[in-house]
């Protein structure tokens, strides 16, 4: 059940509502009270026809005594219904006031509360982040300069934040220039030394230029596509990836991207057939070799990589291990941030990449690793119940 939140508007004015109900109905009490006092005191001064049959001594002083009595009455009669006509008008003018009063406080009430309550809208608004906000100052002397202290502040918050975005734009073209730099001066390097080489050789020794022409080439070519590799690198994670799922085989599609690797390096599989899943299969291909190249990376030549394709209730955990060198407790939770990297060589974009693509597919991804034995990443793949189309 939705427990109900009351205002504080709501809550003064029925507040008020109590005490002015309850105020009217001491008075009414008193009121009806001093009514029966009345009544009881008017009640004594009634002449009654006991008082009326007493004889007198003469029959003029009879009459007279009748015609007083008769007069009293009459009098008596007449006060009660002023008594009963002046208590229906009280009542009458009691209510009127009560409702003239209770719609005089609501509207003081509302031009009060009524800034206050923008106020807290704007909070709000600057609680999201935006600080283009400018209230129109109104209402009491002393809510009128907590409106202008809010205004200032906003408009000092707006400068601030736009120096921050200034700052945070420039620190990120700054890291990004020394990345490239450092990552675009490797390849470089042995290029240059390379043609330099070429160079010399064709000047001092031509039949050794020949001899090392080729290999040249060759170191040339490998270096040209280290750099291709990288600024692909940087394409990729600056574009956005909107994940296009189908529904596929997992255990195949693990099987043929790590069919060139086989060859080269040990790697050990654990998979569980006839399964699906809805992934988008670029991205699929994207995670798996992005977390292989590392593990490859962070391998001696002998180290071997176990890739395990296990269920676990309604999910399939794809596991990549590896014997490597591991990653610190305290780089753990950095290692998903773009250009975080210990390696030596690396843009440190590969597992950012990762964490991308899974995130736009809605999967979950974790990692474990301890300094000397290696790391594990799992990857948790909601299972397909759709048949594949063929």
């Amino acid at each position: 059940m939705k427990k109900i939140k009351f205002s504080m508007r709501v809550f003064v004015i029925c507040l008020f509502i109590l005490l002015y109900v309850s105020s009217m109905l001491i008075q009414n009490q008193f009121i009806n009270k001093m009514q029966k006092e009345q009544d009881k005191i008017l009640s004594n001064m009634a002449i009654n026809t006991e008082t009326i049959s007493i004889k007198l001594a003469s029959e003029e002083e009879q009459e007279i005594l009748n015609k007083m009595s008769n007069k009293i009455n009459q009098s008596l009669a007449g006060l009660k219904m002023i008594q009963n006509e002046t208590k229906i008008y009280s009542s009458l003018i009691l209510l009127f006031l009560m409702v003239v009063s209770m719609i005089v406080f609501i509207f003081i009430f509302y031009i009060i509360t009524k800034p206050i309550k923008e106020l807290q809208f704007a909070t709000e608004k600057i609680k999201k982040g935006d600080f283009n906000i400018f209230l129109p100052p109104r209402g009491m002397t002393e809510i009128k300069s907590l409106i202008l202290s809010f205004n200032d502040m906003s408009r000092e918050l707006e400068t601030v934040q736009q120096k921050l975005l200034v700052a945070q734009k420039e620190m990120i073209w700054k890291d990004l220039a020394r990345i490239l730099t450092h990552e675009i001066k490797n390849p470089l390097t042995p290029i240059q030394l390379t043609l330099q080489r070429l160079e010399e050789k064709h000047e001092s020794d031509p039949e050794k230029f020949e001899e090392i022409f080729y290999e040249s080439l060759e170191i040339i070519y490998q270096e040209v596509a280290n750099l291709q590799n990288l600024v692909q690198s940087f394409s990729t994670f600056a574009k956005d990836v909107p994940a296009n799922p189908s529904l596929f085989d997992p255990e195949y599609a693990v099987l043929e991207i790590i069919k060139p690797y086989q060859n080269d390096y040990h790697i050990e599989l654990d998979l569980i057939k006839d399964k699906r899943i809805r992934f988008d299969h670029t991205h699929f291909y994207q995670i798996m070799t992005n977390i292989i190249q590392n593990a490859i990376e962070s391998s001696d030549e002998m180290g071997r990589i176990w890739v395990s394709l296990k269920q676990s209730h309604s999910f399939l955990v794809l596991s990549i291990r590896d014997e490597g060198k591991g990653i610190a407790h305290k780089d753990l939770s950095r290692i998903f941030e773009p250009y975080f990297t210990k390696k030596t060589k690396g843009t440190g974009l590969g597992l950012a990449l990762v964490k991308r693509l899974c995130d736009a597919n809605h999967t979950g991804i974790r990692v474990k690793s301890q300094i000397g034995r290696g790391t594990e990443f799992e990857i948790i793949l909601e299972e397909a119940i759709e048949n594949i189309d063929h």
